[in-house]
């Protein structure tokens, strides 16, 4: 599998103050983005997310590990002219217009004139600041600048996208208009690594996702594999049962939300089957369950901490 990212035993740690011991953010982080597809980025506060991205891009320095980039050192600047950034948090200089913004990080890619312009118009449409891309941003909300952000993410057309928390003061709709971005990047085979605190947004746009905590990777993998329960099944029915009509289950099975279906454990399948035929219900199929990621997440990280940075 052809990767254009790999972080190999990746530590940093953050000076404290009064005496206090450092404060250690990743603890030997290893990580593969493979290309093409989106990958997803979790993990409870503190985890070390946003320190991973910030070495990637070169903005902090590791204590130690190695970070490659297309094949190269991550702080060869070919490889790192192939990659577009957006922090959580992206700042510009509010008297400026986004076309100018984007004049100006087009000229430090070293694009021509002829290409900047064109970029430029395309992306503020993308994004949807077309109408807006020659007004100064000084009024511009959160969300707004967060779109700016995200065009000059992709002004050099990189062939791998980083975003931290893209979603950002976004309202519902930008948040489906980033999601279907994203979803045509992949298509056109830009590679995504992706951090977000939403487990919904990374379960319906990633490929792939990495589940860091307390600096280290403690899951990773493809989604739908990572997600597939080997212990439990979903018997699926042709309707629902009527009311007061439904069988009794051996614990711990449970009726799905719908009534339509029946999460059985493994050993407890049989007993199940039987009695829902036996009750004269129709089973339409049996298939292995797929978790949540939420779920996912719970088992591999634990409840204390949320999902965050």
């Amino acid at each position: 599998m052809d990767t254009v990212l790999r972080v190999e035993d990746l530590h940093k740690s953050y000076p404290s103050r009064w005496g206090r011991p450092p404060r250690v953010a990743l603890r030997g982080l290893e990580l593969e983005v493979p290309r093409g597809g989106v990958v997803g980025l979790l993990g409870p506060n503190g985890a070390g997310k946003t320190t991973t991205l910030k070495a990637v891009m070169g903005l902090v320095r590791p204590d130690r590990g190695r970070i490659s980039l297309f094949g190269s050192q991550g702080s060869d600047p070919r490889a790192r002219s192939r990659v577009g950034f957006l922090p959580e948090q992206p700042y510009f200089e509010l008297y400026l217009t986004p076309r100018k913004i984007l004049r100006y990080y087009g000229r430090l890619s070293g694009m021509s004139e002829e290409s900047i312009k064109a970029r430029s118009a395309h992306l503020l449409n993308l994004v949807g600041l077309g109408e807006v891309g020659d007004l100064t941003m000084e009024k511009f909300s959160k969300g707004m600048l967060q779109r700016v952000g995200l065009a000059q993410a992709l002004l050099a057309e990189p062939e791998l996208l980083i975003l931290d928390e893209p979603s950002t003061g976004l309202d519902p709709l930008g948040k489906i208009e980033v999601r279907d971005l994203l979803n045509d990047l992949r298509r056109s085979g830009v590679t995504v690594l992706l951090s977000s605190h939403q487990l919904s947004e990374i379960e319906e746009i990633c490929d792939r996702v990495a589940v860091i905590s307390e600096g280290r990777n403690v899951a990773s993998g493809a989604l739908d594999e990572l997600l597939r329960s080997r212990d439990e099944f979903l018997v699926r029915l042709a309707a629902p049962p009527p009311a007061g009509r439904e069988p009794d289950l051996p614990p711990p099975a449970a009726w799905a939300d719908d009534r339509t279906g029946v999460v059985v454990p493994r050993e407890a399948l049989g007993t199940v089957l039987r009695r829902l035929l036996d009750a004269g219900l129709e089973v339409e199929g049996v298939g292995p369950r797929r978790m949540s990621l939420e779920e996912f997440f719970l088992e591999r990280v634990g409840r204390s901490g949320g999902d965050g940075k």
